[in-house]
């Protein structure tokens, strides 16, 4: 268990932090990222030795096990309030007195716990209070106020998910809503049990040890929080997906970039930066790639320029003669006439040409990616290597060598 709950805790700071930019500029996904800054925050005290470190700190008995229900009601008042808040956004018909009792009532249920829980007698430091003091009604009364609150609380985010994973919308959507709702529903079935060997207790029947109800009560505790968690994260994957491939599409066109606007700066909107820093600015990614698609296109209607009729005939002769064809050959020549064209501008030896039009370019943004990265790998071939150092060549060639 304690590996478990420390994997837990890491990845509930995770989803914490990761979230947290999105919370504050959206009053609407603050309610979804309390609860997981709650949850992270009492994780970090879900291990024995930092319970009783926690409790001789405040010099409070049991002070954890009383966190710890307090954050448990507060994250399932938290998930509640985001799925309420998202129904009646898609509702006119809902009053704000409905969304306001979803405030009141567990800021009632936490007050209640504080003061049962100071009027229980707690004389000494236990893991558990009311397993260590079966017979307090302050405790007990303490217990059933947040367990039935909790229970509640899981009965209806279970139906508000369910209803509208049912709904038409994104795949990821309703199955991270029906994840939510199953995770949920568990935390029913943690509720109930927990009821139940309460009765059981008090009428003198206990048909679980006390260590295998603690591990039970642990997991029905936290395969909730994995599958809340998952769930509420999945509408987001498509996205994390999209952004994380269009990251690798600047990553790899930044050499085809950079090598083409170093021979002509002027395409550049803003001063280059080191391969590193690029690679490790995530803010705009799409926005960034955008710009670089078209900063690649820029330079290529300038150094398009340069291209002359005879150099283009050349370049689709290399292609044919090592064997490309069909939307291959197409790139590979004009990435061959294309790093010729830089080499001469570089070298000061350019020839005019006329302006051809684009062989291919994307319809979005996706698709003319796809393309200018086809045209980095053949312009960074041996193939386009060799036909721009003979084009040199022939530009810098004593008078009256055929050019």
């Amino acid at each position: 268990m304690p590996a478990i709950n420390l994997s837990v805790c890491m990845t509930l700071w995770a989803i914490t932090l990761w979230r947290a930019p999105g919370a504050f500029r959206n009053k609407e996904k603050r309610a979804l990222w309390g609860a997981f800054f709650v949850l992270a925050v009492e994780m970090c005290f879900a291990n024995i030795p930092a319970t009783l470190w926690l409790d001789r700190t405040t010099g409070v008995h049991s002070f954890a096990a009383l966190l710890k229900h307090a954050s448990a009601v507060s994250a399932a008042a938290c998930v509640l309030a985001f799925l309420s808040r998202t129904a009646a956004s898609s509702n006119p018909s809902a009053r704000p007195s409905q969304l306001r009792s979803g405030a009141v009532i567990p800021l009632a249920t936490l007050v209640a716990m504080v003061t049962l829980f100071s009027s229980a007698g707690r004389p000494d430091e236990a893991i558990d209070p009311l397993t260590a003091f079966p017979r307090d009604p302050w405790l007990l009364a303490y217990t059933l106020t947040w367990t039935t609150y909790f229970g509640w609380a899981m009965f209806t985010a279970s139906r508000l998910s369910w209803q509208w994973s049912r709904r038409p919308g994104p795949d990821s959507l309703r199955r991270g809503l029906q994840l939510i709702c199953l995770g949920t529903g568990i935390g029913i079935v943690y509720t109930v049990h927990r009821a139940s060997m309460l009765l059981l207790g008090r009428l003198g029947f206990h048909p679980l040890s006390a260590e295998t109800e603690q591990v039970l009560n642990g997991l029905l505790a936290l395969v909730p929080l994995l599958l809340v968690s998952a769930g509420s994260t999945m509408p987001m994957v498509p996205m994390v997906v999209r952004a994380a491939r269009h990251q690798r599409s600047l990553v790899r066109l930044y050499p085809l970039w950079a090598h083409l606007s170093d021979a002509v700066p002027q395409v550049r909107y803003g001063p280059k930066r080191h391969p590193v820093a690029d690679v490790l600015d995530l803010r705009g990614i799409r926005d960034r790639l955008y710009r670089r698609t078209i900063e690649i296109r820029d330079a290529i209607l300038v150094l398009n320029g340069a291209a002359t009729v005879p150099m283009r005939l050349r370049a689709a002769d290399h292609v044919e003669d090592a064997g490309l064809t069909g939307r291959a050959a197409t790139a590979a020549a004009e990435a061959c006439w294309l790093r010729a064209s830089r080499e001469a501008h570089v070298a000061g030896h350019a020839r005019t040409g006329r302006l051809e039009a684009p062989a291919h370019s994307g319809s979005d943004l996706d698709t003319e990616t796809a393309f200018l990265l086809s045209l980095s790998d053949a312009y960074f071939s041996d193939l386009a290597a060799t036909f721009a150092r003979a084009y040199l060549a022939r530009l810098t060639a004593p008078a009256g060598a055929t050019p």
